[in-house]
């Protein structure tokens, strides 16, 4: 079985969202929680990060001991984080991982906290994997890229060329839609809308990940190479200068930064890392790097982030759009919108995978099918016999209205539909008539020849979609041969109403006419126009004539076979009708042997199993081949029972049932008939 690369998309996006779909949401959820982190904190942790304002600070060097001497197992300093807000308390961070928060102003000790703890800290935990302790970056990374290329970025290659081939723009929810067509419908709309934030997120997120891609960045349009690190140019056991003295020489290259944070050495005689924001900075992670001798305050390294190459600055600018720190609410709105939007998508893609694999229901209805007795058997004309067909036990039968018909199980268990033809009042009986097609499909033939008086038949509660139309002053009713079936009926139906119609019969002759004794002996005797003849030329000068008068409230019922309705709608449009004027109902269609078919494939969305349909098989029986069976009773595209959801694709009708305008939604196809005009319809099975 060949499957197509839009399938392995499908199926391979399908794959990667059920495995990988949690930890997705969870990193989703997560990062929509640390966008608004830098206002929130405070309001949240007000206590520790929150002082009364002073002019002068104390010397870091004090701050620094005083949260070692709050807690003797502290550790080494590791870093220190300063904010230029005269509100702000200082935060250090020891060996212990835990950030230390002391008041600038008094050397007061505010408290400590976890590195990864509290709301925020365990967010970001969770956010960055940091609870696998060993590569929770690389598998965030990992996590945030597959997400993007597979997930993302399959769904927009999946979507994308078939909203450039349908040419229309798909971003709107169909409401008519129900089920599983109606989950993927809102998937695909949202994922739409906000695929390109989230993929902008998780490629940003991804980027802090790996280091050779943080290495690639620092270099890229770099105009020279970058500089070594800083050797040790002390000996270990050299006295250090103040960590005061250090910030005060880091200031001197960047006067008041609005946000600093001094990173310690590795070990001993290593020089001090100053990471400043200028007050000009464009965003709050446009770093300015400078790395300092710890023993003489030497400037051994200073990068202005201006100087920075191209790379770096984007990798920088990267990481702040990622957390939220590019300057504007609307962008962080966006943001926010893209990450709630992923378990939406999760939740809809999930649901519609489940729902695909949930068994359609079983009918709620009661009574759908009925096991009646032929209590009569007649010839009604040259080829025609009439089956009346009872309750065994004498029951009344389901009523029905006019225009309606009944599925039958002919002998040999093949399906097919006869109209009712008697008038709808009655309840003790229905009343059909078939006509012995030549050549035949075997429906008609079992039932004149297997089918006797007194056999019980199995047929369906009548159905009706040939309705007359309730508010109509006028209706001119037009059949042709057997097509009298449903069209008495309706007359009946009509002259009991005591409503203004005509009918008209065409048959080739009397003797090939069934019901012409009925219909002259009723009421309604004078109003029915027999038209016998076997000149084609002379039909339709009589249909010129008889369609030539109308008015704005006459409806047109007719019923027959396809070419003489065809005849009919064709002269009639002419004549100036109505197309919502005209209702036709067709019992069989006649098709070309030059039909110009041609292979294409159907995919199944529950399954995701893609089947190839020949060019000489229809859909439902290449889906038979496969295992997958579609209740199925014309086999011509009459009677609507096959008719099944298109989710994507474009079908080539080849049925009288669908409606023009539903045609036009290619939403939906009868695949007993019709075929595809695109290389693949998948199907909602």
């Amino acid at each position: 079985m060949r499957v197509s690369l839009r399938e392995r998309i499908r199926q391979l996006h399908r794959v990667i969202g059920l495995s990988i779909g949690l930890f997705v949401v969870m990193v989703a959820v997560t990062g929509a929680g640390m966008l608004f982190r830098e206002s929130l904190e405070p309001v949240v942790y007000h206590g520790l990060l929150k002082v009364e304002s002073c002019k002068n600070r104390l010397p870091l060097d004090t701050l620094i001991a005083n949260a070692s001497a709050s807690n003797p197992v502290a550790g080494r300093p590791k870093q220190v984080r300063i904010y230029a807000d005269a509100d702000s308390s200082t935060r250090v961070l020891f060996s212990d991982n835990r950030w230390y928060y002391v008041n600038p102003c008094t050397g007061k000790v505010l408290g400590n906290e976890d590195r990864y703890g509290g709301l925020f800290g365990t967010m970001a935990s969770l956010h960055s994997f940091q609870f696998l302790k060993k590569n929770g970056s690389v598998f965030a990374g990992t996590l945030a890229l597959t997400f993007a290329i597979v997930l993302v970025g399959g769904g927009l290659a999946l979507w994308i060329p078939e909203t450039l081939r349908k040419r229309r723009r798909p971003v709107t929810i169909k409401p008519k839609l129900t089920g599983r067509a109606h989950w993927l419908s809102l998937h695909k709309t949202l994922g739409a809308y906000v695929s390109l934030i989230v993929l902008a997120s998780a490629l940003t997120g991804a980027l802090q990940s790996f280091q050779f891609v943080r290495d690639a960045l620092y270099t890229l349009t770099a105009s020279k190479p970058p500089a070594p690190s800083p050797k040790l140019v002390v000996r270990a056991d050299a006295q250090s200068l103040p960590v005061e003295a250090l910030w005060q020489r880091a200031q001197a290259l960047v006067p008041q930064p609005k946000y600093a944070r001094i990173r310690y050495p590795g070990k001993p005689g290593d020089a001090f890392n100053f990471d400043l924001v200028a007050r000009d900075a464009p965003h709050i992670n446009a770093f300015s790097v400078a790395s300092l001798d710890s023993s003489t305050g030497k400037v051994l390294r200073f990068t202005p982030y201006s100087e920075n190459s191209l790379g770096h600055r984007i990798y920088l600018t990267a990481l702040a759009f990622h957390y939220g720190w590019l300057s504007g609410g609307f962008i962080q709105l966006l943001q926010l919108i893209g990450m709630l939007s992923v378990p939406v998508l999760a939740y809809l893609g999930i649901g519609s995978y489940l729902r695909g694999k949930r068994p359609p229901p079983a009918p709620v209805s009661p009574r759908t099918t009925l096991a009646l007795k032929v209590a009569r058997k007649a010839a009604e004309a040259e080829n025609i016999q009439s089956f009346e067909l009872v309750d065994p036990a004498g029951k009344a039968l389901p009523p029905f209205t006019a225009g309606s018909h009944l599925d039958v199980r002919v002998p040999g268990g093949k399906v097919r539909q006869y109209s009712l033809c008697n008038p709808p009042g009655e309840r003790h009986r229905y009343l059909i008539a078939v006509m012995r097609a030549e050549p035949t499909r075997g429906g008609s033939r079992a039932m004149h020849e297997q089918v006797k008086e007194g056999d019980l038949i199995e047929v369906s509660t009548p159905k009706n979609h040939f309705p007359l139309v309730k508010s109509a002053k006028h209706s001119l009713l037009i059949a042709g041969g057997i097509g009298i079936t449903p069209i008495l009926c309706m007359t009946e139906h009509l002259a009991g109403l005591g409503a203004d119609f005509k009918m008209h019969y065409f048959a080739r002759s009397p003797a090939r006419a069934a019901f012409v004794d009925r219909i002259k002996r009723s009421k309604f005797a004078d109003r029915v126009f027999f038209h016998f003849t076997e000149d084609e030329k002379q039909q339709r000068i009589d249909l010129a004539a008889l369609l030539q008068t109308h008015g704005p409230e006459m409806h047109l019922y007719l019923c027959g076979s396809e070419a003489f309705m065809n005849a009919v709608i064709d002269t009639a449009l002419q004549k100036g009708w109505r197309k919502d004027r005209m209702h036709r109902e067709y019992f069989s269609v006649e098709r070309s042997e030059s039909d110009n078919n041609v292979e294409f494939e159907v995919t199944i969305t529950s399954t995701g199993k893609t089947i190839c349909v020949p060019a000489d098989k229809t859909v439902i029986a290449a889906l038979a081949d496969s295992g997958i069976h579609i209740t199925a009773s014309c086999e011509q595209g009459v009677c609507g029972t096959c008719v099944t959801r298109v989710l994507e694709g474009e079908p080539q009708h080849r049925d009288v049932f669908l409606s023009d305008d539903e045609k036009n939604r290619n939403d939906r196809f009868t695949p007993c008939c019709s075929r595809a005009n695109s290389r693949t319809l998948v199907l909602d099975l």
